[in-house]
C-alpha cells in the first residue's frame, strides 16, 4: 500500500477544432429505426459530430462505432485535425 500522501484537485479544459467529411450515404442511412436502437441523432451535424468525436478523442474507425459497423472506414474522413487548447487549475 502507498503511503498517504497530499492529493490535489484540478479543473482541466480541453479544446480542439477538427475537420470532417462524411459520404452522403452515411448520413442518409439514419432514420428512427435507428434512433430507437443507437442515438436520438436528429441533423446531419449532429451525426457529424458525433461520429468526429468518435474518430477524434477514441481514435475509432468508422466501422468502429456502434451504429456504424456496416459501413466502410473510408466514408468517413478527418481532413483537419487542429491544435488543441489545454488550460488547467489548481481548484482545491
Amino acid at each position: 500500500m502507498a503511503t498517504e500522501q497530499k492529493r490535489r484537485k484540478y479543473r482541466i479544459h480541453f479544446s480542439t477544432t477538427v475537420e470532417i467529411e462524411v459520404d452522403d450515404a452515411v448520413i442518409d442511412a439514419i432514420d428512427d429505426e435507428w434512433r430507437k436502437t443507437y442515438f436520438k441523432l436528429k441533423t446531419p451535424t449532429e451525426i457529424a459530430e458525433h461520429i468526429a468525436y468518435n474518430m477524434h478523442i477514441n481514435n475509432c474507425n468508422l466501422s468502429d462505432i456502434d451504429g456504424f459497423a456496416d459501413r466502410y472506414d473510408d466514408e468517413a474522413a478527418i481532413t483537419d485535425e487542429g491544435d488543441w487548447d489545454i488550460e488547467g487549475e489548481v481548484i482545491d
